[in-house]
């Protein structure tokens, strides 16, 4: 995990799509915004971009009846863990739970918009698609993961305030219960990317590609037996830390998660209602 569960997880689709000023233009105009860095990602050509953001833009439509009602609601549930000065645990695992399963449905959506882009790339594309990979996991192990800490800790002060001492020492011993996994996760990572590689090489159908993601991205139980293990333990961690970090926030990091909260909840709200 490279985040708090709570304030990343739950709502990662509405920090996704907050990068430009403001929220309504990010998600009217989000297919242009995904279209083209899947295309710069992919090293897309002309009429691969175009339909991208075709496929894209009939995704929003889809999202836009379905899932954003479904956020909404997931972000109300979120805020009631605020209203209890100290929520069970029990009460925040549920909420995880809740965002789990509305980002897996989310991921589900677009394997086969993914599958049926990565079935067009020409063989020059694949290797490109192959270095893009690679830099990823180097960018994992020399930035990323060493920085977790640092990182999880800059986004919930982005939506609590700053944290005090004890609060802070209280999230980096939360962190430092984390199993260390890297070189692990690193090799499974490599073995997976060459087998993706390989697949595409190999003209396979599109079918066979969504198979492939959907074990990739979502099927935690295909993983091998340490990493499965260590993800348990890490979330199990993590919602212990939520738990303890929301027992200790005062009235005014309560405040301020609460308005954030609300502000992406009426303006998805607003969108919803289009």
């Amino acid at each position: 995990m490279s985040c708090l569960r709570l304030f990343g997880l739950l709502i990662m689709v509405a920090l996704t799509l907050s990068a430009c000023s403001r929220l309504e233009f990010a998600y009217e105009y989000g297919d242009w915004f995904a279209a083209r860095r899947v295309a710069s990602y992919l090293d897309l050509e002309g009429h691969q971009r175009r339909d991208v953001r075709a496929d894209f833009q009939d995704y929003r439509d889809f999202h836009r009846t379905e899932r954003l009602p479904e956020l909404v609601a997931l972000l109300d549930d979120a805020e009631s863990l605020l209203d209890s000065p100290a929520p069970g645990r029990d009460e925040v695992e549920s909420r995880f739970q809740a965002g789990e399963a509305l980002l897996r449905a989310t991921v589900d959506d677009l394997i086969p918009l993914a599958a049926a882009t990565l079935r067009t790339l020409s063989p020059a594309q694949i290797k490109h698609l192959e270095q893009q990979l690679a830099d990823g996991r180097t960018e994992y192990a020399e930035d990323i993961a060493p920085e977790g800490a640092s990182r999880a800790m800059d986004r919930v002060e982005a939506w609590t305030g700053d944290l005090s001492e004890a609060q802070q020492e209280q999230f980096k011993a939360c962190h430092g219960r984390l199993p260390d996994v890297t070189d692990q996760w690193l090799e499974w990572r490599a073995r997976r990317d060459d087998q993706f590689v390989t697949l595409l090489r190999g003209d396979s159908a599109p079918e066979q590609i969504e198979t492939f993601l959907r074990e990739w991205w979502l099927d935690a139980d295909a993983r091998p037996e340490l990493l499965q293990r260590a993800r348990a333990e890490s979330r199990a961690v993590w919602i212990d830390c939520t738990h303890g970090l929301l027992a200790g926030l005062n009235d005014q990091q309560r405040s301020s998660v609460r308005d954030r909260l609300r502000g992406y909840r009426d303006d998805f709200s607003t969108l919803a209602a289009r």
